[in-house]
């Protein structure tokens, strides 16, 4: 299977000014995506999960993270933590784009890290200029 990834327009200008240690474990996470694709998810240390997950559908989150096809994988920055015997978990998430992720598709769109959290305690969302069109 022929696994592909892009980076969305501001991240591509932005992963050049990224720390070290981010644009590695960007790095990582795409070749590992590149090799085995997403129907595994036991291939990634860190955590997968769709942003919409746990949200209501009444909550403007939900809907913008579901209609933008939205995901993140927990990167290990500043370190992973288990906090589940099938997955690790970190401050600071990847975000991606999956649009065909329903039928397990064979192409993503890297689009922003930052830390899971804002300082307000909110799940950090990236905004729309950084995202791709949606597919919805």
């Amino acid at each position: 299977m022929n696994y592909t990834f892009s980076y969305n327009d501001q991240f591509s200008i932005e992963f050049a000014n990224f720390p070290h240690d981010q644009q590695t474990a960007i790095l990582q996470f795409a070749v590992c995506f590149s090799q085995h694709g997403l129907s595994d998810f036991t291939k990634y240390p860190g955590k997968i999960t769709q942003s919409w997950s746990g949200l209501d559908v009444s909550d403007p989150a939900y809907s913008y993270t579901y209609g933008n096809d939205l995901w993140h994988y927990h990167v290990g920055l500043p370190s992973y933590k288990s906090v589940h015997p099938k997955y690790k978990t970190s401050d600071i998430v990847l975000h991606f784009q999956w649009p065909d992720w329903q039928k397990h598709g064979t192409h993503i769109d890297l689009v922003d890290i930052y830390n899971h959290y804002t300082s307000k305690g909110d799940f950090y969302l990236p905004p729309a200029s950084y995202l791709a069109k949606s597919s919805r």
